[in-house]
Parts: C-alpha cells; structure tokens; sequence
C-alpha cells in the first residue's frame, strides 16, 4: 500500500507539471507592430491542460531570457495573478504592461513565461501541491524605425565642362531594417547643368539593416555653361514597404577661368598683357615672375592686377633681361581668386624674343643719364657766368 501511494504521488506530481501552457510562442501585443519607443501591453494566455479539477492561486511571471532582450525592455509589471482556473480546458490571459526601450534594433527577442500554481492530488489524502511551469523562448517582435542618410560625398566643388567621380556613402542610423534600397538621383531641377554618364540615376543598396553602409559610384558631368554658385542635387532613398526619404548632395559651380597672355616690348620695360577668357569673372588676379634661368627680374617678380571680368584684360610692367646663352621661354604664374573664395595658381609658359634695343637698355640708359646730367650742368655754368660771357663779347667787339 506503501509503495501504490509513492506510485500516485509521482504521477501526480507529473500530471501537475502539465497542467499549464501557452497557446504560441509569439506573445500577443496590445498594438501591433511594436516600436521603439512604445509603451504597450503584453498578452499570455494561460490554459488548464491538466487532469485535475482546479488551478489555484495561479501566477504568471514574464522575464526576459538573455542581455538582449533585457536591453530592449523595461517590464512596467513582470508578475500577473489569475486566480484559479477550475475546468481542464479553461484558458486565462496574463497581461503586462512593457516600455521599449528607444535604441532598441528590429528583431525577435526571447522571454520566459513562468507559471506557478497549486493543484489538487489524486491520492486520497487530497493534499494540494505547488508547481512551476516554465514555458521558454516566447517571442516579442519589435519592429525598427530605419533611417536612412547620406553621410559622405567625395566631390564638393566642380568646374563647368569637368567630369567628376563621384562616391556617395549611406548609413542606416535608424533601428529597422530596409529591403531592397534604392538611391535616385534626380537632376531634373538644376536646369541641365549636370548630368550622371552611364547606366541611369537609379542605384540599389540592397538590404540595410540598423548600422549598415552602403556607398555608389557614378560619373557626374558638369556643363561646360553651368553658372557657378551651390546647388543642391535631391537624392530620393526608397524600400520595402513604403520606406521613402530624401537627401540632397551639395555642390559648388566654381566660376574657375583660363587667361591669355602675350607681351610687348617697349625701351626700357618689358608689358605682360594678362585676357580673361573664360566665362567667370577672376578676383584679385595677380602676375608673378618666378626666379628662372632663362631671364633674370630686376625690381619686383609680382604686379597685381586686380579684377578682371570676362574678356577683360590688363597689362603687368617688369623689368627682364635675358640671360645669355639660355632659351626664349618665360615662365610666370597667375594667381586669383574664383567666385566660391578659392585661390588658383596658373601656370604659364610664354616664348620671349628680346629685341638687342632692350637687352642694352640698361647700360644706354645709364649712358643717356650722364649725358644729360653734361648738358645741364653746363647750362648751370653759362647762366651763372652770363655776365662775364656778355662782357667778353663786348671786348671782342
């Protein structure tokens, strides 16, 4: 009798144990789908799948199973009462009330549902047993915010009639997840000032999920009479299920320019003749003459010419002699400032024939100096001895 009584209390024990579970292991949200940042309910239903009559003073705890989950939630209440569910078969929902954490990323996270209860043995004695069952890995899908922006460009400033290789690169900072990204560059409103070369404007980023980078590579071609100045170019980001955002990539036009230069030879200076002729104006353009060794610079190497519009042009005076035995070709720099406040240094090489005229007019005109230096004195020295001169004629006469 002994040992039937051991016998009754074990499978007791084990029809108890069974007594509870749960109807999925995805738990049911008060709203759905559930985002950072939401405070919502939880929902676990409970049912009596035991032999028994009764479960008495039933309690439902909630507890997340790992660091991740623990991160991703704040249990507002981790422990529900049920009371007791008397019928096999009868079903109770546990509820509780959860915050979810703002920076939490999209996914699936992992709680374990615990249910304590007292059930009624089968043996004679009637005694009550108290049980646990732990129903793990129940599921709560947290659905993510994406965000997708573009955090770098390779290329900032362009010339009109370049072509530019230019790198975007993306970053999903949001918590969700974006399936098949696309990036559209639209060029439609910047008055055909620019153009993508190749195989269209659409680009694919493929899957971004929350930290993801994803960069393209496109030939932009700038046209040769774009007006300097910025421009925002709009660049539209879409995805599965409706994702949509927009981004612009700035650019300046740079009114960078060309110059012509020629010379003319004049006695005793030496006339650079600087044209603008390109099609945007040059700032605070200056010449300058590098030390070289085919010609040698007496006084300044730099003349600043100012402001030269286009078709503009002025002339810079040196003072040059060439150096024997040596080439023809003067190398000069041209200096200025474009519309967007960047400076450029052009480099120019100018073939130079000296006439024997100037490449002299150094010692003639040290020689002219003292000629004229002669002339007056003596002028100095008749008008002071004026009288005695008259009066020398007069004898004489």
């Amino acid at each position: 009798m002994k040992k039937f009584n051991i016998f009754l209390i074990i499978v007791s024990t084990l029809m108890i144990a069974q007594v509870a579970s749960a109807a999925s292991n995805y738990l049911v949200t008060e709203s759905a789908p559930v985002y950072p940042g939401d405070t919502t309910y939880v929902y676990v239903p409970i049912q009596n799948k035991g032999f028994g009559n009764f479960m008495e003073d039933v309690t439902v705890k909630l507890a997340p199973k790992d660091n991740a989950s623990i991160n991703a939630v704040t249990l507002l209440n981790d422990i529900y009462s049920l009371g007791t569910i008397t019928d096999w078969g009868d079903q109770r929902t546990a509820k509780f009330r959860i915050y979810v954490n703002p920076d939490v990323v999209e996914g699936d996270y992992y709680f374990n549902v615990f249910i304590t209860y007292k059930g009624l043995q089968t043996d004679s004695s009637n005694q009550q047993m108290s049980a646990t069952t732990k129903l793990d890995d129940q599921i709560l899908t947290i659905r993510g915010k994406p965000m997708i922006m573009l955090v770098n460009s390779t290329i900032s400033t362009v010339a009109p009639g370049s072509k530019n290789t230019e790198t975007l690169t993306f970053k999903n900072t949001g918590t969700g997840t974006v399936q098949n990204t696309v990036a559209e560059i639209n060029i439609d409103n910047t008055n055909s000032a620019f153009s993508v070369l190749g195989g269209g404007k659409q680009f694919s980023l493929g899957t971004m999920k929350s930290g993801d980078i994803a960069s393209i590579t496109f030939n932009l071609a700038v046209d040769v009479a774009a007006r300097p100045g910025v421009y925002n170019i709009p660049v539209k980001i879409t995805g599965q299920n409706n994702y949509s955002t927009d981004n612009l990539i700035g650019l300046v036009v740079a009114g960078i320019t060309d110059f012509d230069v020629s010379y003319v030879e004049t006695v005793g200076s030496f006339s650079l003749n600087v044209a603008n002729i390109g099609i945007s104006p040059a700032n605070a353009v200056a010449v300058n003459l590098p030390r070289q060794k085919n010609f040698s610079i007496t006084g300044s190497s730099t003349s600043v010419l100012g402001n030269l519009n286009p078709g503009d042009y002025t002339s810079a005076i040196f003072q040059i002699t060439k150096t024997a035995e040596a080439g023809s070709i003067l190398e000069l720099e041209i200096q200025y400032t474009d519309t967007s406040g960047q400076r450029h240094t052009i480099t120019k090489s100018l073939p130079v024939i000296l006439s024997s005229t100037s490449t002299q007019s150094r010692g003639k005109s040290s020689t002219n100096y003292t000629l004229w230096i002669v002339i007056v004195v003596i002028i100095l020295v008749l008008y002071w001895q004026r009288g005695k001169i008259k009066t020398y004629f007069k004898k004489q006469k």
